[in-house]
């Protein structure tokens, strides 16, 4: 047993069963003493005999005690004894005639082995005792070494005694309750703490003065693998992590102990062996009076919040790249489109003016020149239109396997003999629907500018490879801006080991006029982008700077049903007959050079410069054979001046003309479809080849009917 009371070992008054053996101990040593004494006076025998039976009882109690017996029984015993003790110092004699003065010391023992409630019915009972002894003493019943005075004041004592005893066990007890609640009521709230510290999501930990591990939470142990024991264990300079990051950590804890404010920074940590980013807080504590007592940190792991903002930069990236190239896109179609209208003024004044008898040589060879020009500009508006997806598209079944087979050829006289050119493909044909031209602009444009990335100083090689993908779940892709629907995808690779690109030139590698090199001009990618849409393709770039480039795209795959209906065969062409002609158009050039040539084919021309005014001269002129519409005008556009055309005569006969492709220039047409359509700029075989098709229709309404 350890009656130590120094901090780190239990003492003895913690737990009430040791106190009460070690009262029991003492009282049978001090009895035993007393009764020895007692035994050698004659005249205290009695006494003797009493202190050494209590002696005896207090023994048996202490093997009780040890033995788990009911404390309750244990202190009444106890309480009984005393009773019996200090009765017998009344009744026999002690030494002197003193024990009378001991009996003052009951009301304490009462008060030390039962709670105050409890004691005061003891003292009460033996005060009882007394005075019932000093009326037996005064009425001459009994003799006693005191005289009846002496008893009744040896209870004014004991009362006296025994309210004092009463008061201060009644103070210890509250002081006792109130110290219990508190401790309770701080244990729970050190249970809540623990609870929320230890499921709180971020890190919380506390130094001492000299920097030692003092607290760390449930977070910080699963982070760093080692529990709150083992930290504290630990010696500021030995933290378990590498040195770069201890010396930082001890850096940031002074940074905190000699400024006033709490510090903040943004740390890299390998956890797990993922390097994961945390926003670090440290805090200095101080107590009531200022003085230092330590450092509370937090940490927060804000990984997935700063790969979730980088994720958003990136998407808002492709966003205003996608707006960027959907802007271009507009007005690269537009200027297409009024550039048609242009060229078709141009083109029908060249041919026209080469139809005059009598020119020069020189007049004829500008007039070739001018030609050349036209025709090299309608080139580039070809481009610009295929960029903006409006391009004119003839789509069809392509075995892209059989195309890139036919065009080895022109891939090998195109990079040049010093580039290894290798082909790659899967065991399927790779079919898909498509305008075949705008394919194959697609694969040269691929395979030269692989070519240009790896230069004509070096030797290189290029790899065109072709197979099949399945895509399960949709997308839109993030350089065309196409919805990707889940399905089957013919992917066409072209892989260089050129220069490679930075992800800067990526971005921007798709605009129009954008080129890395000093003679780069034109559409050149970005004439990609319009084809890709028209056939809902993706594309893929991966390139790494000075290794080379990987740039596939993905064409769906070729479906029986099809996209795209094939168009009606077109009626037999038939000698031009004379007819007359209503010429819609807003651009004045461009309906003087169609009426002139129109006049050339022997027809009769009314030109009116817009919708309204075309549906006026219809209503007027009943003799008009069929109708040159443009799509695009002020007002009243084509599209419902073909409805009104329509409304009043639903056989005349209507060919429409526009800069761009039939299917953008008619995407609102709502089911009122024109029997031709003519793209601009036409000429004049083209236009001759319109005629014929409208006196065939003339011809064959008149057999019919």
């Amino acid at each position: 047993m350890s009656f130590t009371m120094g901090s780190g070992s239990v003492s003895v008054f913690d737990d009430r069963r040791k106190v009460l053996l070690l009262v029991h101990l003492i009282s049978a040593i001090t009895l035993a003493f007393f009764s020895l004494i007692h035994y050698f006076d004659p005249d205290c025998f009695a006494l003797f005999a009493a202190e050494a039976m209590l002696a005896v009882v207090m023994v048996v109690s202490c093997w009780f005690i040890r033995n788990g017996a009911d404390l309750i029984i244990i202190e009444n015993s106890l309480m009984l004894c005393a009773v019996t003790l200090f009765t017998a110092l009344i009744f026999f004699n002690s030494i002197a005639n003193t024990g009378i003065y001991w009996v003052a010391g009951y009301p304490f023992v009462a008060n030390f082995v039962h709670p105050a409630r409890q004691a005061k019915y003891w003292v009460i009972a033996f005060a009882v005792e007394l005075v019932a002894v000093g009326g037996l003493i005064s009425s001459g019943v009994l003799t006693l070494p005191y005289s009846a005075i002496q008893i009744f004041c040896l209870v004014s004592v004991i009362l006296f005694f025994g309210i004092l005893a009463y008061i201060y066990r009644s103070q210890l007890e509250l002081r006792q309750q109130q110290l219990a609640e508190a401790n309770s009521h701080l244990e729970q709230q050190q249970y809540r703490m623990q609870v929320i510290l230890d499921h709180s999501p971020i890190g919380i930990w506390m130094v001492d003065r000299n920097l030692n591990f003092q607290f760390v939470n449930r977070t910080c142990s699963v982070w760093g693998e080692i529990s709150e024991s083992q930290l504290q264990q630990i010696e500021a300079g030995s933290l378990p992590v590498p040195k770069a990051l201890a010396e930082k950590w001890m850096a940031s804890d002074q940074q905190c102990l000699d400024s006033e404010e709490a510090y903040h920074a943004q740390e890299e940590i390998e956890v797990d062996g993922v390097v994961r980013t945390f926003d670090i807080t440290k805090v200095k504590v101080v107590d009531s009076q200022g003085d230092f007592l330590g450092i509370v940190g937090f940490a927060n792991d804000i990984t997935d919040k700063v790969i979730a903002e980088m994720e958003h930069e990136s998407l808002e990236r492709q966003v205003q790249h996608s707006q960027r190239l959907e802007a271009l896109g507009i007005m690269a179609g537009g200027v297409a489109h009024d550039f048609n209208n242009l060229l078709t003024a141009i083109q029908g004044g060249v041919e026209l003016a080469k139809m005059e008898t009598g020119l020069s040589d020189s007049m004829q060879e500008s007039l070739a020149c001018i030609n050349s020009a036209a025709y090299a500009a309608t080139d580039l508006c070809r481009q610009m239109l295929a960029y903006s997806g409006k391009g004119l598209m003839k789509y069809e079944p392509i075995n892209v396997r059989g195309l890139i087979e036919e065009m080895h050829p022109l891939f090998e006289v195109s990079i040049g003999k010093h580039i290894s050119f290798e082909l790659d493909f899967d065991h399927s044909k790779g079919l898909i629907e498509g305008d075949r031209s705008q394919v194959s602009q697609v694969l040269l444009n691929l395979v030269t500018n692989a070519a240009e990335a790896i230069g004509s100083d070096k030797q290189g090689r290029i790899l065109l490879s072709l197979h099949h993908q399945d895509i399960g779940e949709g997308r839109v892709d993030p350089v065309s801006g196409v919805e990707m629907k889940p399905g089957c995808y013919v992917v066409i690779a072209v892989k260089d080991n050129g220069c490679g690109m930075e992800p800067a030139v990526i971005e921007h590698m798709f605009d129009p006029f954008f080129t890395t090199k000093f003679t780069g001009r034109g559409l050149g990618l970005s004439a990609i982008l319009g084809i890709l849409r028209s056939h809902h393709a993706g594309m893929e770039v991966q390139s790494i700077p000075g290794k080379g480039s990987d740039i596939s795209v993905w064409f769906p795959c070729y479906c029986k049903d099809g996209l795209f209906p094939e168009t009606d065969k077109q009626p037999a062409l038939v000698a031009t007959e004379k007819a007359k002609v209503l010429v819609v158009d807003d651009e004045g050039s461009v309906a003087a050079v169609a009426k002139r040539m129109l006049e050339k084919l022997g027809q009769q021309v009314v030109v009116a410069s817009n919708g309204m005014e075309a549906i006026e001269l219809f209503s007027k002129e009943a003799d008009i054979d069929w109708v040159l519409l443009d799509v695009t005008m002020p007002e009243m556009d084509g599209v419902a001046c073909l409805k009104a055309l329509r409304t009043l005569d639903p056989d005349v006969y209507v060919t429409m003309s526009s800069g761009y492709d039939a299917e953008s220039a008619l995407n609102n047409s709502a089911g009122c479809q024109p029997d031709d359509f003519l793209s601009k700029p036409y000429t004049f075989a083209s236009l001759r080849t319109v005629v014929e098709h409208a006196a065939a229709r003339k011809k064959n309404g008149a057999a019919s009917a």
